[in-house]
């Protein structure tokens, strides 16, 4: 054995770590090639047959509904809301991405830490805030959203576990924050919280309108826009820049270059937080986004990053793997579709608590050789009527999500999909071609 296949083959014998749905770390260890090319977990190519995900005849209301969280929740009464311009304070929970405002978010508390943050919250009003914890920063400000629980199991005194649902709401941002009591878990605090206002601001041209009546109008009737310009000091293109319907569409063009199925909603403000749950920016780039309190900042914002994403990689319109060093083209963003009537992107977390933030997409790079481990199982099925697989990137070994197969004779379509993980995947750099036949005859 030459000292390259060596070094490849102490490569493929460390340790691997993933995630499962049903909660279970996997662990694969192999000692040489040969048993890495033998084993179940081999190495095989995309799906080069699929179904339109158009002719989908799945229920997606049943993802919305986390059915592997089991039966018998029960239900909240009342709804909080939080007065704006005031301080208020909630137990917050510091995670590696962000919850959107309407946005479902599951949570399985298996850990003392979170089971004390649930406790606290379902004895007052129910609620705690989801934080994006930005590491290795100084002097940042974070911003998050309230999360108001509307279904919990029974017993949460003695169970081993807790399941909550909870859903997004109205966001803040964190002013002051102190030790969760009785607990020193770096990833909970009590936060003293400043709520955030929703403003989005009216067409300029709607002050100039003489008859009052059509001063809250949408106002598109263009000969009137036309009329109203003269009125000001300013030219037409001007106003524009911060109209929030145009805005909205300048935004929704380019979310379709991108997705062309995926239906947009035509609310200005549902747009602007829409498109931060299609995995067109990172982390970093949605906590800004939810930090700004005007949805025509929020939008002309998310057209700076669109730009500037755009931008940063020569092949366009590719997911890649974001592993150091390895930038495997994982598939074309355009294969992005919903499995859940949230959309394509979503919030899932596994019987161990571990939380995945995930998207959907109907085919994977043609040529890539995804690793598959294990056998299809349907246990913790996020999708019910699938079965589930671990999939990992064959370059690198980085765990990427999950291959979603149904059984054969099943009249389930699509028949076969993928939820990629998206903290191991980016969409702004350049990804670097799969090259396979090297890569093979390398590992030879």
């Amino acid at each position: 054995m030459s000292d390259q296949q060596d070094s490849l083959g102490n490569d493929l014998g460390l340790l691997n770590y993933f995630m499962r749905p049903d909660g279970l770390d996997g662990v694969i260890m192999m000692s040489n090639f040969d048993e890495f090319q033998n084993s179940q977990s081999a190495i095989e190519f995309s799906d080069l047959h699929y179904n339109n995900p158009i002719e989908s005849n799945y229920d997606q209301n049943l993802t919305s509904a986390h059915q592997y969280m089991g039966e018998g929740l029960r239900e909240t009464n009342g709804r909080t809301i939080f007065e704006e311009g005031i301080t208020h304070q909630i137990p917050v929970i510091y995670l590696t991405s962000n919850l959107i405002p309407k946005q479902i978010f599951p949570l399985i508390a298996t850990c003392d830490s979170l089971k004390k943050l649930i406790k606290y919250s379902l004895a007052r009003n129910c609620v705690f805030g989801v934080s994006y914890k930005i590491f290795g920063t100084k002097n940042t400000r974070t911003y998050g959203t309230i999360a108001e629980i509307y279904a919990h199991s029974g017993d949460i005194e003695t169970s081993d576990k807790i399941y909550i649902k909870a859903m997004g709401h109205q966001r803040y941002e964190i002013l002051k924050t102190e030790p969760f009591p009785e607990s020193n878990a770096p990833n909970i605090a009590l936060a003293k919280i400043r709520i955030m206002p929703d403003i989005t601001l009216p067409n300029p041209y709607h002050k100039l309108c003489l008859n009052p009546r059509n001063r809250h109008s949408n106002h598109g009737n263009n000969l009137c826009r036309t009329k109203d310009m003269w009125q000001t000091q300013w030219p037409n293109w001007v106003y524009k820049q911060f109209d929030v319907h145009q805005l909205a569409s300048r935004v929704a063009e380019k979310v379709k270059t991108l997705y062309d199925k995926i239906k947009l909603t035509e609310d200005p403000y549902l747009l602007s937080l829409q498109v931060t749950k299609l995995g067109m920016f990172n982390p970093e780039q949605v906590h800004h986004l939810l930090s700004l309190e005007s949805t025509n900042h929020r939008l002309k914002q998310a057209l700076f990053y669109l730009d500037e994403n755009q931008k940063a990689r020569v092949s366009k319109k590719k997911f890649i793997c974001n592993s150091e060093d390895c930038y495997a083209c994982i598939c074309d963003m355009g294969n992005v579709f919903p499995m859940s009537p949230d959309g394509p992107q979503g919030t899932y977390c596994n019987s161990w608590g571990q939380i995945h933030d995930m998207i959907t997409v109907y085919r994977l790079e043609p040529g890539l050789g995804v690793v598959k481990v294990g056998q299809p199982s349907d246990e913790c099925s996020w999708f019910p009527g699938y079965k589930w697989t671990i999939i990992m990137c064959p370059r690198c070994n980085q765990h990427l999500g999950w291959r979603f197969t149904v059984d054969e004779g099943s009249t389930l379509t699509p028949k076969v999909f993928y939820g990629l993980c998206m903290s191991s995947i980016t969409s702004d750099k350049e990804c670097t071609p799969n090259d396979d036949s090297s890569w093979i005859d390398m590992l030879h």
